[in-house]
């Protein structure tokens, strides 16, 4: 009896998960969270503060400093991206 000779394996390369989907899983969770966390808060405080009754609408100068606040926010997370490991 003879061996039958098995071809060689080709060893092919696993490819590498996407970081990006993972970057997007993880903040759409992250972004889910800190929201949720943000309307719990809100609603506790207004409850304890108004007696239980509902809050009194918010007026466009809080949501302009919050909407400059998110801005911020927005730019330090985009600027974790950038290479500071090259010399300008």
């Amino acid at each position: 009896m003879t061996e039958k000779q098995t071809p060689p394996t080709e060893i092919v390369p696993v490819p590498r998960r996407n970081w990006k989907t993972s970057a997007y899983v993880i903040g759409s969770i992250i972004g889910a969270l800190f929201g949720f966390l943000s309307a719990h808060f809100y609603t506790r405080s207004a409850e304890e503060n108004n007696s239980g009754q509902p809050p009194k609408p918010i007026s466009t100068a809080d949501l302009f400093r919050l909407s400059l606040a998110a801005i911020a926010l927005l730019r330090q997370i985009s600027d974790l991206g950038v290479n500071r490991s090259s010399k300008r």
